[in-house]
């Protein structure tokens, strides 16, 4: 399958959400926009043996195992490859400090851009908790809500 036709296997997936899923997708993002606290805290890195130290990782708040496995990778939702689709403009939106900049993306690209952040994470240990402490990951969240409403109007 290439990554276009994984793609629009998750658009149509999120299309066929139930009400029920849609109201879990809505307490999901009722609890990741009211959290406090830290989304992950780096463990390992202790000397376990002569010349040997473990690597670190950063174990995730359980939100966002919640979030990402229990609920959009059993929804068909998490598109893990699309590097069909990634190109400068996706990068740059990734990368913006603009603080409205996932106001009105489509679907589509917030679909990709959440598969982006979980894939970064399985090489670079942090980045989804990171993408959740600065803010940008709950607001695209928000916006996967709002396309949900939509969705149902």
């Amino acid at each position: 399958m290439t990554d276009n036709q994984t793609t629009e296997k998750a658009v149509e997936a999120f299309h066929n959400l139930s009400g029920d899923d849609t109201a879990k997708l809505k307490d999901l993002n009722t609890r990741i926009q009211s959290h406090k606290g830290k989304w992950g805290v780096r463990r390992g890195g202790e000397k376990i043996a002569e010349n040997t130290i473990q690597e670190s990782w950063v174990e995730n708040n359980p939100l966002i195992s919640e979030l990402i496995f229990d609920f959009m990778l059993e929804k068909g939702l998490l598109i893990l490859y699309v590097w069909d689709d990634w190109n400068d403009s996706l990068a740059e939106l990734f990368e913006s400090q603009d603080q409205t900049k996932y106001d009105n993306i489509d679907l589509r690209t917030a679909l990709i851009l959440v598969g982006a952040a979980v894939r970064k994470d399985r090489v670079a240990s942090g980045s989804i908790a990171w993408a959740f402490e600065s803010g940008g990951f709950p607001k695209l969240v928000n916006r996967l809500v709002a396309l949900g409403a939509k969705r149902n109007e």
